[in-house]
């Protein structure tokens, strides 16, 4: 046995059938390493792979163990749409009232926030700095730092998406992009899902000027990231995550506690 699927088919078969059971520590890599036959990169790419499954978890210094069984999720209380309009359309979103009722006769009504999926991408230059863009917001007469983003067209690939849209606001094609997470930023009201990527510039790229007033590009250094968030002058939820997930990699107590960052380690 050699494959990395082929031992994470014998680990997770000593999952299933209680060959191991939560909580108990897995055999060292060198015994792994001897009982399946396999390299140590294999091992570790198997491992690596039911960490990012949520099946193991990695302890500094002591080795692999069974991760505890998740808990069941809270019960949620169905409702029903009884009827629902468009009361607000624009090119950017719409908003849509909903009339509910439950099976215990409650009513509600309420609103929620609709808009095209969009894609935001953190992109590295050789320096390890980060393309960030300065942008307007008229409505309350302030401005921020955030990534570059835009809308997904209809049927268009996500990571296209990424590129032309960096591309589009700053002049930048990033290279490399390894997709980190999808969140919706208002999940309570909204129905407004975010894509984010991870790409790099592998060459001192310029950045060229679009033309439009409403924002500005620039290569930020990663040390004055904490102190622009510090300001108040980066609060984007995308760009934060991205920010974390940037430092995160760098952090072997982080890489070995979340599991969306180890799947870093597997690309």
């Amino acid at each position: 046995m050699s494959a990395a699927a082929d031992v994470e088919a014998m680990l997770r078969g000593w999952l299933s059938d209680g060959t191991l059971v939560p909580g108990q520590q897995l055999p060292s890599e060198r015994s792994l390493i001897g009982q399946l036959g396999a390299s140590r990169n294999t091992v570790r790419l198997a491992l690596t792979r039911l960490i990012a499954d949520g099946e193991v978890r990695s302890e500094h210094g002591r080795g692999y163990f069974v991760c505890e069984p998740r808990r069941a999720d809270p019960p949620v209380q169905r409702w029903k749409v009884k009827c629902s309009e468009i009361v607000l359309e624009s090119s950017l979103f719409d908003v849509e009232q909903r009339q509910l009722s439950s099976s215990a006769g409650q009513q509600r009504q309420t609103y929620v926030l609709r808009s095209p999926a969009s894609v935001l991408t953190a992109v590295l230059d050789t320096d390890d700095r980060l393309l960030m863009v300065w942008r307007r917001h008229e409505a309350t007469g302030t401005g921020s730092w955030d990534l570059p983003c835009g809308a997904v067209e209809d049927a268009e690939d996500l990571a296209a998406a990424a590129v032309r849209t960096t591309k589009a606001m700053t002049g930048v094609s990033p290279t490399r992009l390894q997709h980190v997470i999808g969140f919706q930023p208002f999940i309570e009201v909204g129905d407004a899902r975010q894509e984010l990527f991870v790409g790099r510039a592998d060459v001192a790229t310029p950045i060229r000027s679009s033309g439009r007033s409403e924002y500005v590009a620039e290569w930020i250094g990663l040390s004055e990231l904490p102190t622009l968030i510090a300001d108040g002058k980066l609060v984007g939820a995308g760009a934060l995550i991205a920010i974390l997930t940037i430092f995160a990699r760098e952090s072997p107590e982080v890489l070995r506690s979340l599991k969306w960052v180890n799947l870093f380690r597997a690309a």
